[in-house]
């Protein structure tokens, strides 16, 4: 510890005196080091630790599932939870959930809120406890004793503005009184689009259904219980249903999965990971900039490396001593790159909208916690390693007699010296070059979703929801006629052109997959189909330009009383028609067990339309008309020749006198829901864009660097070349073709390494080619311009040198 202490004191004393090189390392580290912390601080909140639950890898979500994975993912349906509750010893506890929308009345404004009925076991499963108050129990879970609520953290913040006193208070839920008696802590934010928790209090013939599937099922595994072992129990469970009820089960078995799996999704840890990865080169190449400034400052302290090792110091103990400053460096760097990392984090969290915010389980939890300062610190250290073992290796590499003899006048690099830097400056540039080129292809792909949209004239289109309660909308007349009445007030507004109601529109991620079975066209055991299931009222193909293919579209005479029709996409044709005309077949939602669904005579085929923003394949759609089958509730459309906010007020009061208990949910244009959508690409965006910003800097300060140490150490040499004859516009060539020599090299291998990244940039976006030679020649090219006007100043520089003076100097 003393020999430690010395090291230390000594450093400080050194990097003391060299203020310019202390400040442009420290400034460079703070830089790599704050980046790398503060998205790690973002993946390990969102990502990696989104709740704050016990043992959160021993918590699973159980779903149904097809055959051989065949059929997607379903929600359990009741009957199905109840008996593997019954039949498993795989698990601790199992719980259910599902979801619905409701209005929000006696706390201001109606508001619509989303609420999830539960069991008392899903706190038990999180082993989460209430931040205020307590959570409900089994007991609460009884029809007539299940008038409690239960706040989601958020939603008390916003609504009820983190008043404690919220406790005790009653509010009303679709007509009927709830008292609040807790308040769930900030954490834990699951299901993260949940504002409300209500005790499930399932009816006997809730208990019975094995039809619906619309229960969300979680459990934790009992210690030494693996995923695969409760996934094998399950199966046999699930075969074991399926031969007792083959009517609904047959087809079916379970799918076992980690919770953080389903909390995470596919995009979410593959986009962290790429800006993780992108920030990581971006430390090393911060790492390769200050290892080209600690060998020109290795060189200048040859005469005193000599003059320790003459006086008997060994050369382990100078090298532990120079990376003693090194890590020193990286431990300073490490300080501003905390405060680097506050600010950069303080304006993400500014940045993104509530209303996107909520639905990230653990974006409220991103902090700089102990995870992040451990984190900071190892980059510190492995920055300092990194950067300052060569330059302190190379350092060492000193003829003490002949550094003793010539002092400082033979403080000149070596040719192993200068190969070094080559190699460093070569590096920043590859990676340089994969950096910008991987932020290009993204960018390109943002905006091409951002505009894929423009052919509906997104700007000109206002856009709100609104759910209907079921207790007093509870038959399809009354939706029916709430819709037609709300679409008549919404067209009669002035500057309105169209109003349309769906439950989505193209691009917005807003599907409702179902089983399709098409008449006297039986299904191979064991095959599904579906198909997108939208209703739509009669103008929608009209007011989005869709065009018909064939047949017609919805009409007004299609009503309630009328035949039950259906258009179908283009791609339902192709795919279960093989292309003959469908026109006049029938078909039915909800597949074989679809009996509470009437068969549809297909009237058109409409042209393809994709409804999601990532899916590259459209998918088969079968729309119903919103007259017919009314939803409960749905999006609203509303087109204008101005401004669509301007209308927001009117749409208000004309939907008020209608029903003025039903809120108007999420009020913002086409454009704007397509943009939030999209908010976490953006975000992705933007950070690998810095990355590439500094990189390219960076990589041009260190080409920078080495340049002008080459014409520093040559300058004798430069001297005796202008004397001999030689003239200044040869000796500029010659440091030019040094310098194109290594921005070729750095090019060169960041185009092999870019081809790589563009590959994962292309995976992940529609639009994105990865041998696109617009945006690889067109970088490629920029950053070789940008390489070679760094290395013009140290080029002049060197033709400039006065050959007496040069030779004079030695």
């Amino acid at each position: 510890m003393l020999t430690l202490m010395q090291d230390l004191r000594y450093a400080v004393r050194q990097l003391w005196k060299s203020p310019g090189f202390t400040l442009a390392a420290v400034l460079t580290l703070a830089i790599g080091i704050g980046a790398n912390t503060a998205i790690f601080s973002n993946m390990d909140a969102v990502v990696l630790r989104p709740l704050a639950v016990p043992h959160l890898d021993r918590v699973v979500t159980v779903a149904e599932q097809g055959q051989q994975g065949g059929g997607g993912y379903l929600q359990a349906a009741l009957a199905n939870y109840e008996d593997w509750k019954r039949q498993s010893h795989s698990f601790e506890n199992l719980s259910v959930l599902t979801s619905l929308n409701m209005s929000l009345t006696g706390a201001g404004d109606a508001a619509h809120v989303r609420a999830a009925m539960n069991s008392a076991s899903f706190f038990d499963v999180l082993r989460a406890q209430a931040f205020l108050g307590r959570v409900f129990s089994e007991a609460e879970c009884q029809p007539g004793s299940d008038g409690v609520a239960v706040l989601n953290y958020g939603f008390w913040r916003q609504k009820f503005a983190s008043d404690p006193a919220v406790l005790g208070r009653q509010i009303e839920l679709d007509q009927r009184t709830y008292t609040v008696i807790g308040v769930m802590p900030k954490t834990v934010q699951y299901p993260s689009e949940v504002d409300v928790f209500l005790p499930f209090a399932p009816t006997p013939q809730q208990l019975q259904d094995r039809a619906g599937h619309s229960y969300l099922v979680n459990g934790r595994l009992r210690d030494g219980v693996t995923v695969k072992q409760a996934q094998a129990e399950m199966r046999i469970i699930a075969d074991r249903l399926a031969q007792a009820y083959p009517a609904s089960n047959l087809g079916k078995t379970v799918k076992v999965e980690p919770l953080l799996d389903g909390i995470n999704g596919d995009l979410t840890p593959l986009y962290y990971r790429l800006i993780m990865g992108a920030t990581l080169f971006v430390l090393l190449i911060v790492c390769a900039n200050v290892a080209n400034l600690q060998f020109a400052r290795g060189i200048a302290r040859r005469p005193e490396i000599a003059m320790r090792i003459a006086l008997g110091a060994s050369r382990s103990r100078i090298l532990r001593q120079l990376l003693t400053e090194s890590i020193l460096l990286g431990l300073t760097g490490a300080a501003g790159g905390l405060l680097f990392a506050y600010v950069d984090m303080r304006l993400t969290l500014s940045f993104m909208p509530d209303r996107v915010a909520r639905y990230m389980a653990g974006w409220s939890n991103i902090s700089l916690n102990g995870r992040a300062l451990g984190f900071s610190i190892l980059l510190a250290v492995g920055g300092g390693v990194v950067a300052g073992l060569l330059p302190a290796l190379e350092a060492l590499r000193v003829n003490v007699v002949g550094q003793l003899k010539s002092g400082s006048r033979g403080s000149t690099g070596s040719g192993h010296s200068r190969r070094l830097r080559s190699v460093f400056a070569v590096s920043q540039i590859a990676l340089a070059v994969a950096l910008v080129i991987g932020a290009a292809l993204m960018s390109k792909g943002m905006m091409r979703l951002l505009h894929m949209a423009d052919v509906y004239q997104t700007e000109k289109i206002l856009t709100f929801n609104v759910t209907l309660p079921e207790k007093r909308y509870d038959t399809a007349q009354k939706k029916a006629a709430w819709i037609a009445a709300s679409l008549e007030k919404l067209r009669a507004l002035p500057g309105v052109t169209d109003a349309q109601v769906s439950i989505g529109l193209p691009y917005s991620d807003s599907e409702w997959t179902q089983d399709v079975a098409i008449e006297n066209r039986p299904v191979v055991p064991g095959k599904f189909q579906s198909a997108l299931r939208m209703p739509v009222s009669d103008g929608y193909f009209n007011s989005l330009h869709i065009p018909i293919l064939a047949g017609r579209a919805f009409s007004s005479s299609d009503s309630l009383d009328s035949l039950p029709v259906a258009v179908v996409s283009r791609r339902t044709v192709q795919e279960y028609f093989g292309g003959e005309n469908p026109i006049g077949k029938r078909v039915r939602m909800g597949g074989e067990h679809g009996e509470h669904t009437p068969w549809l005579t297909i009237v058109g085929v409409a042209d393809e339309v994709s409804y999601s923003m990532w899916d590259q394949t459209p998918r088969a759609a079968v729309y119903t008309s919103a007259a017919q089958f009314p939803p409960s509730g749905g999006l609203f459309s509303v087109t204008t020749g101005g401004n669509p906010m301007a209308l927001a007020p009117a749409a208000h009061k004309a939907m008020a006198t209608i029903d003025p208990t039903l809120p108007l949910d999420t009020v913002e244009t086409y454009h704007q829901m397509l943009h939030e959508s999209l908010l976490g690409l953006i975000y992705a965006a933007v950070m690998l864009a810095g990355d590439a910003l500094i990189a390219l800097l960076l990589a041009a300060i260190g080409i920078f660097a080495v340049m002008a140490n080459l014409v520093g150490e040559r300058t004798r040499e430069i001297g005796v070349r202008l004397a001999l004859g030689a003239s200044r516009s040869d000796v500029l060539g010659m440091v030019l073709r040094r310098a194109s020599w290594l921005t070729g090299i750095g090019v060169s291998v960041g185009l092999v390494m870019a081809y790589g990244l563009a590959h994962g940039v292309a995976n992940l976006l529609r639009g994105v080619r990865s041998d696109d030679p617009v945006v690889f020649s067109a970088i490629a090219a920029s950053i070789i311009a940008v390489s070679l006007g760094a290395s013009w100043l140290p080029a002049r520089r060197a033709a400039r040198v006065e050959p007496m003076a040069a030779l004079r100097d030695e």
